[in-house]
């Protein structure tokens, strides 16, 4: 009976402990979320300058499989990325300025054009079209300050050129130290094990997500040149523009690509006044998402990141609730460090598990 007792007494004791651990890493979970969502201006910028990092050193790696670039030192293959990779930022953003200001440039037409799909369609429902199409522009136009408008979107051109910068900075910075780092861990550790158990949860962590990074990179410009050729042949306006919006939104899992679509789309009913621009637009760039998504990007990534889908719509939730539309790009390769952490601790190894979309973490 005594030892029937003890035995009852230690599961006890033992449950008890197992769900106080539970409970402290939930009360850390909601801790680090709720600092998340305060030092946003802080820990985003890092984060950016940390995947950065990652493209960066993948790219420079890529390059010393052409040629003579292989025989270069490291540090200037390294320079010559971080060159590479300011020269396309500085065209991305004068090619986007100088789009919007043309597309603003266009949007009377559209205007008219959208009066007639409008009367097209109210014609083919054999409703009367006796709107005051006039009266309804005057009254939005009112109603909207287009001054509110110009500020609300220089605000966001600033807080969003200022968190690139930031990025930039860490990044620079991060990457200097980057060769010294299995070193100062060996130094910060006494135990060696564990020393060595960081520097190998580091290297998986790199690994998976260079990986994905990479890969999601290469399918993404391959959807947008794909883009650009369906956009072309049907001579949709700012072909290019519209492309590269499709292959940057892309990054966002499941939304992203329904999204960047959308736009053009828009552009290709309001461009002719006609239906049939628009429906041939939809359908075709569908049909590019649709191949990509369900054909060419699982072989390509393969298990790069080994989220279960239903972890990926969760994090792409919870990330945009914490920093909006960065956030969701940020979601999955986040997501994907957080699960390998939790997999190195075994008191919370079973939710890794959970995590991952077969289970072997």
């Amino acid at each position: 009976m005594d030892i029937n007792e003890n035995e009852k007494a230690n599961s006890a004791s033992s449950g008890f402990v197992q769900l106080l651990a539970l409970s402290c890493y939930l009360g850390l979970a909601v801790l680090i979320g709720w600092l998340c969502i305060i030092g946003k201006s802080v820990i985003l910028p890092v984060l950016i300058g940390v995947i950065g990092v990652y493209l960066y050193v993948a790219a420079a790696d890529a390059l010393a499989r052409f040629g003579g670039m292989k025989n270069l030192p490291r540090g200037v293959r390294r320079f010559t990325v971080i060159i590479f990779f300011l020269a396309i930022l500085s065209l991305l953003v004068l090619f986007i300025a100088q789009n919007a200001q043309s597309i603003s440039e266009t949007v009377p037409v559209y205007a008219e054009n959208l009066e007639v799909l409008m009367t097209q369609l109210l014609d083919s429902m054999g409703l009367e079209t006796t709107i005051d199409w006039e009266s309804i522009g005057t009254t939005v136009s009112e109603t909207v300050s287009f001054g509110t408008i110009m500020e609300y979107l220089i605000s966001v051109v600033y807080s969003f050129g200022s968190v690139v910068v930031s990025a930039l900075l860490y990044a620079a910075f991060l990457a200097a130290e980057l060769d010294d780092l299995p070193k100062k861990t060996e130094k910060a550790f006494v135990d060696q094990g564990k020393a060595a158990s960081a520097i190998l949860m580091a290297n998986n962590i790199n690994k998976r997500i260079g990986s994905y990074l990479g890969a999601k990179t290469l399918v993404n410009a391959i959807l947008g040149v794909v883009s650009f050729v369906i956009l072309l042949l049907l001579g949709v306006e700012f072909a290019l523009f519209w492309a590269l919006l499709i292959a940057l939104f892309n990054y966002i899992p499941y939304i992203g690509s329904v999204v960047g679509v959308l736009f053009p789309v828009v552009i290709a009913f309001l461009q002719t006044g006609s239906w049939i621009l628009g429906i041939l637009a939809f359908v075709t760039l569908m049909a590019a998402q649709i191949y990509v998504g369900y054909v060419l990007e699982p072989r390509l990534l393969g298990r790069s990141v080994n989220l279960s889908p239903f972890m990926v719509l969760l994090a792409l939730s919870f990330w945009m609730v914490v920093w909006g539309s960065i956030g969701a790009i940020l979601a999955v390769p986040l997501t994907a460090v957080i699960m390998i952490i939790l997999s190195e601790i075994p008191s919370v190894r079973p939710i890794a598990v959970m995590m991952s979309e077969r289970g072997d973490v």
